[in-house]
């Protein structure tokens, strides 16, 4: 009989992060209050935004890539008439403008944002150029060139607007930057602007009302708030292996197994804990991740 070792110390932890951290800040408190080095997170949220971060503990971090790529849903307000060198109220001003619109079409700005297929990258970022983050190099004054990426906006929708202040919701595709975004709506608008509330609600399937806030947390309730599996993958194809199968797959071979293809589906134990992720192609599944 095949014995999978139980993974202990490990799964996912569904933080609301609070306004002021950062999501290393995050982390660190809960390596801290653990006991465990390997945590990660699905996707950097800046420190004066707030909202779902999900942070993976233990061998769970090797499946974080699976929920960076879902597409993620933000509340936000984007204040016009001033831009900042952040694109957010931490940031310098670096333009104003007093061509601010007293109303403005909803349907005629909804269609022109669901239309968007890129948007510039912050210079205030985290992504990597020669090894450092983009912000490192703009807090140096160093002025550097950075892509545009690519952006789907798959919903959007005016939930106030009190000049100079437009409360807005959106979905967006992974990568997406809320504060070009909002520079982008605001240009819509003739004028600029800048994001100054942000809160991510969802990523995938999992919402902010599911998520803890850290300060609840401690050494002897983390275990018992970890999040279960099915419900974090609830978005993904699961399947349960019988021993031969995994077998099988814990040796890297390929199993027989009917349905359409699929590039990734999860693999779980008895106890609907994640074991895995395999590959079907051909009627045949091919082990992508190990976790046992």
């Amino acid at each position: 009989m095949l014995t999978i070792p139980m993974r202990q110390d490990s799964g996912f932890l569904l933080i609301d992060k609070a306004r002021g951290l950062s999501s290393f800040d995050v982390i660190r408190s809960l390596r801290q209050l653990t006991g465990i080095r390997k945590i990660g997170h699905t996707g950097t949220l800046d420190p004066q935004a707030t909202g779902l971060l999900i942070c993976a503990i233990g061998s769970s971090t090797r499946l974080c890539k699976y929920l960076e790529a879902e597409d993620k849903s933000y509340s936000a307000c984007l204040h016009l008439g001033t831009r900042t060198d952040t694109g957010d109220s931490e940031g310098r001003v670096i333009a104003t403008d007093s061509n601010i619109p007293t109303n403005v079409d909803a349907d005629a700005l909804t269609h022109s944002v669901l239309a968007i297929t890129e948007l510039p990258t912050p210079q205030y970022s985290a992504v990597k150029i020669s090894g450092k983050p983009a912000y490192a190099y703009a807090r140096a004054g160093a002025s550097i060139s950075l892509d545009a990426r690519p952006a789907r906006i798959s919903s959007f929708a005016i939930v106030s607007y009190d000049p100079p202040n437009m409360r807005y919701i959106c979905r967006v595709s992974k990568g997406t930057y809320i504060r070009s975004l909002s520079e982008k709506i605001a240009a819509l608008l003739g004028t600029v602007g800048y994001t100054s509330e942000l809160c991510r609600t969802s990523i995938g399937s999992l919402q902010l009302t599911d998520a803890l806030a850290l300060d609840g947390l401690n050494s002897q309730n983390w275990r018992a708030s970890l999040f279960p599996d099915r419900k974090v993958f609830a978005a993904f194809e699961g399947f349960v292996p019988g021993e031969p199968d995994l077998t099988a797959l814990r040796n890297g071979q390929a199993v027989e197994q009917a349905g359409p293809d699929n590039p990734q589906l999860m693999l779980y134990d008895a106890d609907a804990s994640v074991i895995g992720v395999a590959a079907r192609s051909k009627g045949k599944l091919l082990p992508l991740v190990n976790l046992f």
